[in-house]
Parts: structure tokens; sequence; C-alpha cells
């Protein structure tokens, strides 16, 4: 600070020594000349002023040497800027979901046990229905159809009133298999005798159906076709209940 204002001092020092050699001058040519170099040291006392009133450390001085470097680009966030950021454009937190917890083993083995005693009950009511379909089966074997021209009338009338009435319980017998199925096709055990006494109680319903169309025919032909059929069926229903 000192040495600029002893430069600035000296400059004004020599503009003043100037301007009194011009106006001591003798000749146009030395006035002019001289008012031309005090002038010149005036503009410099005043350019070298401007630059001290500026901050601008003057040509020739200590401070004028020293240059500072250029200061890093800081890595830091810059607070202000994150600071007038909408808020909008910051996604919220994810909300972490709650845990599913396994239900208690006290529920696991309820369900089970329910389930266990589902399935023994509806084995139960299969075994029930193979017991119906056997019973309906022995029935149809009792009837001699191939006889029919050798009794009365009152035999034949009371022969073709059982094959109805098995017909009746055959188809009846199937629609209570309908409910179970539906359950015991949940469990591996039961699917072999479920699939075995599905198929037989349709090869029953069949065999019983053609004992009643038997007495029905309107010729030899039919009434030989029926009896085939019913035969063949009936026993087709007794192996599969055997294997149910």
């Amino acid at each position: 600070m000192k040495t600029e204002l002893l430069i600035l001092t000296l400059t004004y020092a020599i503009a003043c020594s100037a301007f009194i050699g011009a106006i001591n001058a003798r000749g146009p040519v030395r006035v002019a000349l001289s008012y031309f170099l005090a002038i010149l040291t005036l503009c410099a006392a005043v350019f070298h002023t401007s630059q001290y009133l500026a901050g601008t450390p003057l040509m020739g001085s200590d401070e004028a040497e020293i240059v500072t470097p250029p200061p890093f680009p800081s890595t830091q966030p810059d607070l202000k800027t994150e600071a007038g950021m909408d808020s909008a454009l910051i996604p919220a937190p994810a909300i972490p979901s709650a845990p599913i917890n396994p239900p208690p083993a006290d529920t696991v083995a309820l369900a089970a046990s329910k389930n266990e005693a589902a399935v023994g009950e509806t084995k139960n009511e299969l075994k029930s229905i193979v017991n119906i379909g056997r019973r309906i089966s022995l029935g149809l074997t009792s009837l001699n159809l191939g006889s029919v021209a050798e009794i009365s009338d009152e035999e034949y009338e009371a022969l073709q009133k059982k094959t109805v009435a098995y017909l009746i319980d055959a188809r009846k017998t199937k629609e209570k298999l309908a409910p179970l199925a539906a359950v015991a096709k949940g469990s591996e055990a039961l699917k072999p005798g479920l699939d075995n006494l599905s198929r037989a109680i349709d090869a029953l319903v069949a065999a019983a159906f053609n004992a009643e169309r038997f007495f029905k025919s309107e010729n030899d032909t039919e009434e030989k076709a029926h009896l085939a059929a019913f035969r063949s069926g009936n026993q087709n229903a007794i192996s599969l209940f055997k294997k149910a």
C-alpha cells in the first residue's frame, strides 16, 4: 500500500514539474512539447489513481507481482441451488412393505387336520356309493331276460318294473357321485379309486338302460342287441367296482 502511494505521489510531482517547465518554456516548439509531456504525465497519474481506487495493484509494485491462482472448482453440492430445487423433482422415499408373516404352526396344523378329516369323510361316502353300485349290479345280474318268452304276463310285467327301478337307482347313484368327485379330485390318494368308480357307475347306468329298453324292443334284433349290451355293461361295472 505504501509503495502505491509513493508511486502516485511521484507521478503527480513529475506532472507538476512538467507543467512548470511548460510555463517557463520559450519558443512555440518547446512550449508545445512541454505541454504535451506535461499532459501525458498527468494522464499517467490519473490512470494510476483510478487503478489504485479500483483496488488493482499498480505496475511496478510488490503486490502486482503476486499472481493469485484461480480457485479449484468445489466438489461440494451447492446448498443454495439444492434449496431452490422444486420439491416435486425429489423422489419420495420408498415405503417398505410390511413383511408377510407365515401362518402360525397351529393354523397350519388345524387346516391340515380339517383337510384330512374331509378326505376321510369323502372316502367313506365313496365306499358307500361303491356298495350301492354293487347291490344294483347284483340285482341286474339276477334278471333272467333271456327267458322272458317262457314266463307269464304278470311275471313279465314285474320283471319290467324291476328294470325301471334299477335304472332309476343307477341314475340317482351317479348324481350322488358328482359332488363327491369334486372333493376327491384334490386328493392324490383318492384319484385312482374315483376314476374306476366313475367308470363303474357309467357302465351300470348303461346296463340298466339297455335292460329297460329290452322290453321296448320292436323286433328280435333289437332285443338281442339290448340284451348283449346289458350283459356286457353289467359285467364291466362289476369289474370296475372291484377295482374301485
